[in-house]
């Protein structure tokens, strides 16, 4: 039976392939970074910059599409991020040199914003309730696919045709995400006025939010638990440990799949189980506690493939479990503005998961006690977090009357 355009499975469809969009743009080719190093003749920080210019791109392409996305629709705004991202898979496959490959990562990334944006906008357009925390749930799910399956995609892609076989997959999926477009019908019920001074009105009102500044920092740390270990990881394994790509790419399967479970327990619910609220304050401790576990075991067994991949492991579940409480409440936290609430949301989460990675960077990759001391402090932070946020939707805030989002006539 073909289910109709907007239909809510379809939409559900539409936007767990948008949402996973990004993510396989990053994690398809990570097992190869060491390849790529050795065919740019260039050193692991240096290449790991094709990780870190595609997010930086990513965030600043949010902030940018989702006042757009707002004015002026969903539908051709991710039209114009896909003809980017499309364009980029192609430059990515004919660059000759690291300078053009990062550039036209960007343009990819640039590009990709779009989709796990206005994905969440979608879902504020057409979803409330339990419906929309459902909605939210699929998508943080379909998000952690791309930790699954993409680095076993792309550690066999590369075995078998080389590494650049990944990005010719990243071509192909864009297709798919063009299909699916084309059948969308726009959601957006009431434009909201392009104006610098409604921009900034608006934007002042979700930055003020202490449940924004909570979810975005929290989410962000979350993130970046995944993101440091899919950068990091492939040198510790391959370089150091001397394993093969396709053994890291499992190894990524698995905590994606931790990752992946930890998002399903949230469909999980019973009066004797804990609320949403009450697991997100015991994920950030457990989470915690896992980082200072493999702190212990850095110090004392040394860097083996299970001490890095047993705690990360704990970690990506908590992180799952997490995720999609924190991107509800942040989202849905003005439904009027959902376009620039998700956009500065998404982008101060990238950008504080590109700066872990960049800080990532200069973590060693023949000990493995500076990643447990940097998952350490993220725990503590993300633990801080969860606290505050606890706290203001507990005791929210009264909401300033000239405040309010303006929205078109």
């Amino acid at each position: 039976m073909t289910i109709a355009a907007n239909h809510p499975r379809f939409l559900l469809f539409l936007i767990c392939a948008f949402a996973s969009a990004g993510q396989m743009a990053i994690d398809i080719y990570v097992p190869a970074l060491p390849a790529m190093a050795q065919y740019f003749a260039s050193t692991p920080h240096a290449i790991q910059w094709t990780v870190t210019g595609y997010m930086a791109a990513y965030a600043v392409g949010q902030l940018v599409f989702g006042p757009l996305a707002d004015a002026y629709g969903r539908k051709p705004i991710l039209a114009l991020g896909m003809l980017m991202f499309t364009l980029g898979c192609v430059l990515t496959l004919t660059a000759s040199d690291l300078e053009t490959f990062v550039l036209a990562r960007c343009l990819q990334g640039f590009g990709i914003a779009t989709t796990n944006l206005l994905a969440k906008a979608i879902i504020t357009d057409s979803f409330s309730g339990m419906a929309l925390m459902h909605a939210f749930t699929y998508m943080s799910i379909a998000w952690g696919l791309g930790p699954i399956l993409a680095p076993v995609i792309g550690a066999h892609l590369q075995t078998a045709f080389g590494w650049r076989s990944c990005l010719t997959f990243l071509l192909l999926y864009s297709l798919l995400m063009w299909a699916l477009l084309w059948r969308y019908r726009e959601t957006l019920k009431q434009p909201v006025h392009l104006n610098p001074r409604t921009l900034l009105r608006n934007a002042r009102l979700v930055l003020a939010s202490p449940v924004f500044q909570s979810c975005f920092l929290a989410q962000g740390l979350c993130y970046a638990i995944l993101l440091v270990f899919n950068i990091v990881g492939p040198f510790m394994v391959q370089s150091t440990l001397h394993k093969p790509p396709t053994y890291f790419g499992y190894q990524a399967l698995a905590i994606g799949l931790m990752y992946f479970l930890g998002g399903i327990s949230n469909r999980i619910h019973h009066p004797r189980l804990p609320t949403p609220e009450q697991r997100l304050r015991i994920g950030a401790y457990a989470m915690t506690a896992a980082a200072v576990v493999m702190l212990l075991l850095a110090l004392t067994v040394g860097l083996q493939i299970w001490t890095l991949t047993a705690p990360v492991l704990f970690m990506g579940f908590c992180a799952g479990a997490m995720y999609p409480t924190l991107m509800a409440k942040g989202n849905s936290i003005f439904p009027h503005i959902a376009g620039l609430t998700s956009a500065i949301l998404g982008f101060a989460l990238v950008m504080v998961s590109s700066a872990m990675m960049g800080l990532a960077g200069f973590v060693s990759i023949t000990s493995l006690t500076p990643l447990a001391v940097f998952y350490v402090i993220v725990g503590l932070v993300v633990i801080a977090m969860v606290r505050k946020l606890l706290f203001h939707l507990k005791h929210p805030a009264p909401v300033v009357a000239f405040n309010k989002p303006q929205v078109a006539e």
